[in-house]
């Protein structure tokens, strides 16, 4: 999956315990060493989620 800057993505972590969904526009992308993201910054949100510590992103065509 390609994400740009100014892309609305939806992450969702699915812990047993606290399935999480956060939907917003990509603020800032940071690769990791094989060029895939690391972690995603969104508007509004001053932390950033970490691709490697669970957070996928939703294919928002597959729903459709």
């Amino acid at each position: 999956m390609q994400v740009f800057l100014g892309d609305v993505v939806t992450l969702m972590r699915d812990e047993p315990s606290n399935p999480t969904m956060v939907t917003g526009q990509v603020a800032g992308i940071v690769l990791d060493d094989h060029k895939k993201p690391e972690r995603i910054y969104i508007h509004g949100i001053d932390a950033p989620f970490w691709v490697s510590r669970g957070w996928l992103f939703v294919d928002e065509s597959e729903e459709e």
